[in-house]
């Protein structure tokens, strides 16, 4: 921890914007940390759930064009925090396994945004949390993910873990 905090204080003193960006499989605790980091060191939070949300009051949950304007939102926002030289920690729910109806996958996506911010100026910092299935079994039914609209049932959350590649 103390390693990543440097690097990033370093950014700072060379007026680049910092990404933190923080992915991982559900339930792993990705809000949680990002709270922590956002308090600690300053920066603005970006919950990618929020976005996922706003979606959802949109379009019709999983259709193609939901995906169409997530793609397209999600680069568009990050990028633009960086033009306007704003420090964030941000969140992504990730599968190695996923991808989108447009075709985009988790990993192109994250390799791509690793490629722009970085080629506007940004330094781009993945955290990739981890954690074993007997947690993230325990973390799905808490009490906060709730008010986000996340999964919380325990019997989907066992199906999507023998099927995904976290």
């Amino acid at each position: 921890m103390q390693k990543f905090m440097k690097r990033l204080e370093k950014s700072l003193k060379n007026k680049r914007s910092v990404v933190v960006f923080i992915y991982g499989p559900i339930a792993v605790g990705k809000l949680t940390v990002a709270k922590i980091l956002s308090n600690k060191l300053g920066y603005k939070l970006v919950h990618n759930h929020l976005l996922n949300d706003f979606m959802g009051e949109v379009f019709d949950r999983g259709s193609y064009y939901s995906h169409v304007a997530k793609d397209f939102l999600r680069y568009y926002l990050l990028e633009n925090t960086v033009k306007a030289k704003i420090n964030i920690v941000t969140t992504h729910c990730y599968s190695h396994d996923f991808v989108s109806k447009t075709g985009l996958s988790d990993s192109t996506y994250v390799k791509t945004l690793d490629k722009k911010l970085t080629k506007l100026g940004a330094k781009f910092c993945p955290v990739h949390l981890k954690a074993s299935n007997k947690e993230l079994l325990r973390r799905v039914s808490m009490n906060s993910r709730k008010k986000f609209k996340k999964l919380t049932n325990k019997k989907i959350m066992h199906e999507l873990i023998s099927r995904k590649d976290w």
